[in-house]
């Protein structure tokens, strides 16, 4: 496979956080009814490896779930470790047990490259605002253990309005604790259109333990700004489309073992809302599942070109310029 340098795998749709962005529940408190919930199983993910010949990299981020949370995980990167490719973890870590933490990071050293990338919103104070149901006690020792035992860890943080003070001190907290790397999440592009539409805001409801809340994200930290103003004042039909994912030769895989051409129409594959026109258009389409063709067969055929032959509404969005 020439032209393909990564997989992006989301490995499970469970969770067990609440993010207010995540494509995976509703306002905080519902799992979005539309998405199956599962885990990759160990023959998915099989048939994934024995098809990898060459691959550099293979990134575990979930646009549905929490890699943590499959109980896979271990056994699946044992199985990977033939390939010698690099290895990334994106995580909220507030998942497992320090043993856990240990095991995952001895594995880890087993590939030319293991990282583990945290998303930590603040600190113990803030942090949970936005991942929701998030232990900062838990997340903490689980870093600890992670990195005393030689884990590469990176801290990446979204910047709200309610954090944006605490940068410098999570950046220093990084650097005390043995992170390799510490630096701002831009957040997501629809987030960049609400800033300029109205509100760059997310809205969570209450539950019998939390309080209904409100958090603003800081405008100034926000990525595709000025991109999608653009688009807006001339038409998001007006924009050339790069397809960032293709130029990058990565594509993604869903716990279910379907395969897009990245990540964004992964998220609209089990759209919140049934009439999101993003979502029909997502599911107009036949992907093509590593349980029923090889994953070599897949790459090599048309159907992960769609989004610059069809000119999805996503694509649009996330990669139009004009």
């Amino acid at each position: 496979m020439e032209n393909l340098n990564t997989i992006v795998v989301d490995f499970t749709s469970h969770c067990n956080a609440m993010c207010g962005n995540c494509s995976r529940n509703i306002d905080g408190i519902k799992v979005n009814p539309n998405m199956p919930l599962g885990h990759m199983t160990m023959d998915t993910w099989k048939n994934i490896i024995d098809n990898a010949k060459g691959i550099k990299e293979i990134i575990f981020n979930g646009s549905y779930g929490d890699p943590l949370m499959n109980p896979n995980l271990v056994p699946a990167l044992k199985y990977a470790r033939k390939l010698k490719c690099n290895i990334m973890i994106h995580t909220n870590g507030g998942k497992g047990s320090p043993n856990l933490w240990r095991m995952l990071a001895q594995e880890l050293k087993d590939f030319p490259q293991g990282v583990v990338t945290f998303s930590i919103d603040g600190l113990e104070d803030t942090n949970h605002l936005y991942r929701r149901h998030v232990v900062w006690e838990n997340l903490i020792n689980n870093v600890k253990a992670f990195i005393d035992n030689g884990g590469l860890a990176r801290w990446r943080m979204l910047v709200f309005k309610h954090n944006a003070h605490q940068v410098e001190q999570a950046e220093q907290l990084s650097k005390d604790m043995g992170f390799v790397k510490f630096d701002i999440n831009g957040g997501y592009t629809f987030t960049a259109i609400d800033s300029i539409a109205s509100e760059a805001i997310e809205k969570f409801k209450a539950t019998k333990k939390e309080e209904a809340r409100t958090i603003a994200y800081d405008t100034s930290k926000l990525d595709n700004v000025e991109r999608v103003k653009n688009l807006m004042e001339e038409g998001f039909d007006k924009g050339c489309i790069t397809c960032k994912w293709k130029k990058k030769q990565k594509i993604q895989i869903s716990h279910t073992g379907e395969v897009f051409p990245c990540c964004y129409l992964l998220s609209d594959r089990y759209p919140k809302d049934p009439n999101s026109p993003y979502g029909k258009e997502c599911n107009s389409v036949f992907w093509p599942n590593v349980n029923d063709t090889p994953l070599k067969d897949i790459v090599e055929t048309d159907v992960l070109n769609f989004p610059s032959d069809n000119r999805f509404k996503i694509c649009e969005v996330t990669c139009g310029e004009v």
